[in-house]
């Protein structure tokens, strides 16, 4: 009976895809569009697989979120009440802080969150984890395709490249189509600079609007120290189009600055918040062991600590895992992909010299990938973990290189 139940949403979602019109008007096939969004399904069937694994499912977020959700579908049947009020229910003698990673009712809410939306999923699925797989991966694919928009209303570049480097990157691929909280920030992500872009450049349309104020929000609930990444970015990408000679001073200004306010959060009261998160979570990582943990330098919360480690952040962030035999096949054929990637990088930075007319999408890809890139290299001692938390946000660190390489800026009669 589930598999006849798979089968019949499976084909619901593909009609979908075939009727929506935020599918259509793109320069990819109908059938090209079902092996893509098929391709995502069974990655996230390699996933769910992989951590079915003995060594890993005890441990494993993505079934003990489905197993969670059970409860929660119940509890949604049965006391409705209860399930809503737990949304805001804390535990705790107060908040926490807005970015703690422990006895914060902001870091649980993450969890909740999603658990609820799984349990909401189960209503339809008949509570099977893989069906509701076909949920969630229906709303990634919707984000990579809003991001293959995005990047083919501006530039001229080859189909299949394109599709490549927003589909199907090895490593996205895998960790952005599993049950787990990551795709959705991940869609949350490519919604936020899509809505904006319409907002930027069609005008004020309340349906724009409300998809960017929509993509923010669940970045609130999920991922809220992603806001500190794109929210800069998203500035420094208004300021340009007002002062638009000046593009390349304003992004490198307002990285600095990020930089800058980071290093120094800890001696003001309102940013101290930042680096205690920051440095609880590095410690967070510190205390829990595994094969492939990194040997970090100590970090406090004060600013010599925190500028102190910034070169080591830039190392783990960029170059770990490092190949070598020690490592497991699957980590070491990650850190060879990210090898590549980061020669790609290095001829995009030479090309984008050559040419010296990057558009600003791509400054504000950059930018928001570098740092996310620093907060890993704060934050994650362990090569696995950081193969995790730098694969779900690849195609901002590789689609601006890429474009720069192979593609150009549309003329303004190519993009109408």
């Amino acid at each position: 009976m589930s598999i006849l139940l798979f089968i019949f949403y499976y084909l619901l979602c593909i009609v979908f895809i075939y009727k929506m019109n935020f599918y259509k008007n793109i320069n990819i096939s109908f059938l090209e569009k079902t092996i893509l969004f098929s391709i995502k399904v069974g990655a996230g069937f390699l996933y769910a697989y992989y951590f079915l694994q003995p060594s890993l499912i005890q441990t494993s977020d993505t079934w003990n979120f489905f197993n969670e959700s059970l409860v929660e579908t119940q509890k949604l049947l049965h006391q409705p009440k209860l399930f809503f009020s737990e949304f805001w229910f804390n535990q705790y003698n107060n908040n926490g802080g807005f970015f703690t990673g422990v006895n914060s009712f902001w870091n649980d809410l993450k969890t909740t969150v999603f658990v609820k939306f799984l349990a909401v999923l189960n209503l339809f699925s008949g509570n099977n984890y893989f069906i509701n797989l076909l949920f969630f991966n229906l709303i990634v694919f919707s984000a990579c395709i809003a991001l293959y928009k995005l990047i083919n209303q501006i530039f001229k570049v080859n189909k299949y490249l394109l599709i490549i480097t927003t589909f199907l990157l090895p490593g996205f691929l895998f960790w952005s189509s599993g049950l787990h909280k990551d795709g959705i920030a991940f869609s949350a992500i490519v919604f936020a600079f899509y809505f904006f872009y319409k907002l930027l450049f069609n005008g004020f349309n309340k349906k724009y609007f409300l998809g960017f104020c929509c993509s923010f929000f669940v970045l609130f609930l999920l991922r809220n120290y992603v806001l500190l990444a794109i929210i800069p970015v998203l500035f420094a990408w208004w300021l340009t189009v007002k002062f638009y000679k000046f593009k390349y001073i304003i992004f490198v200004g307002t990285i600095l600055s990020c930089l800058t306010t980071f290093f120094f959060s800890s001696k003001i009261h309102f940013t101290n918040s930042i680096s205690n998160s920051v440095v609880q979570k590095h410690n967070e990582f510190q205390q829990l062991t595994g094969n492939t943990k990194i040997l970090t330098p100590v970090l406090e919360n004060n600013s010599r600590s925190i500028i102190h480690y910034f070169p080591f952040s830039l190392k783990t962030a960029f170059f770990y895992p490092i190949p070598n035999t020690s490592i497991s096949k699957a980590v070491l054929i990650n850190s060879l992909e990210n090898y590549l990637y980061l020669l790609i990088a290095i001829i995009g930075i030479y090309y984008g010299f050559k040419r010296k007319n990057i558009h600003p999408l791509l400054l504000s890809f950059i930018g928001f990938s570098f740092l996310m890139y620093i907060f890993i290299g704060y934050t994650v001692c362990f090569s696995a973990a950081i193969v995790r938390y730098r694969d779900i946000i690849l195609p901002f660190f590789v689609l601006p290189f890429v474009l720069t390489i192979f593609g150009r800026i549309k003329s303004k009669a190519e993009a109408e």
